[in-house]
């Protein structure tokens, strides 16, 4: 290639690079590290080359002036917990994590597909990444808000982690099988069939075709929505 036209190209190159988008790349986001003493429970840390959430910490004074900081970490990918003191002059690498809607379509095998739906962009995760475990899983259904948490690291950038279902949600009683049982208080229950394959202890007077109201953490009964 002749000076020329390598200098049109340089030229070009430049030029192109202005119109990029901020955040375009991955590697051009900067992460900020923090002293121990400054972290906050809650936040996202960087250690031994894994994301780690702060459940709790404590500034814990030793002698002749000394001071070290005991943190409890939970790996943000597994329920792994470790214990961990820092010397006051440590600091660690604080990660981006964020939660984003996305809505459930459907499941293969131990795989679930979800929907942005304001970018339409479509996402694979494996049902070991739900928060609350297998009985979470199984409380799935059409069209559910789904929050995925997105974690944001130097190494991989960008990348969907963990997945929860809502707090509570709204199901259809597919069918009811005879009274399971008496509570103390004489509130008689039955077990009843949800339309996603789930089944739930429920008050007597619910019936088929009716729509409960689930405490998906507890995998409660809460009301009948009418």
């Amino acid at each position: 290639m002749s000076s020329n036209l390598l200098t049109l190209a340089r030229q070009a190159s430049i030029r192109c690079a202005h119109y990029l988008p901020r955040g375009t790349s991955v590697s051009t986001k900067r992460f900020y590290k923090l002293s121990v003493g400054s972290i906050k429970k809650g936040q996202i840390v960087q250690f031994k080359d894994k994301p780690w959430k702060v459940l709790t910490r404590d500034h814990v004074s030793t002698g002749r002036g000394g001071a070290v900081v005991k943190m409890e970490l939970q790996d943000i990918l597994s329920p792994a917990k470790i214990n961990e003191r820092f010397k006051s002059g440590d600091s660690l690498e604080i990660l981006n994590l964020a939660d984003e809607p996305y809505q459930y379509l459907y499941s293969e095998g131990d795989q679930i597909h979800l929907l942005n739906l304001e970018t339409f962009e479509e996402i694979e995760m494996t049902t070991s990444k739900c928060e609350g475990g297998d009985k979470a899983v199984g409380m799935l259904e059409d069209s559910m808000p789904i929050a995925v948490s997105f974690l944001t690291t130097p190494e991989h950038g960008r990348q969907p982690c963990t997945f929860k279902l809502p707090s509570n949600y709204t199901y259809t009683v597919q069918s009811v099988v005879d009274r399971a049982g008496q509570a103390a208080k004489g509130t008689v229950y039955k077990t009843a069939n949800l339309t996603n394959g789930a089944k739930l202890q429920v008050p007597e007077f619910v019936n088929e075709g009716d729509k409960i109201v689930v405490d998906i953490d507890t995998m409660k009964y809460i009301k009948r929505e009418l």
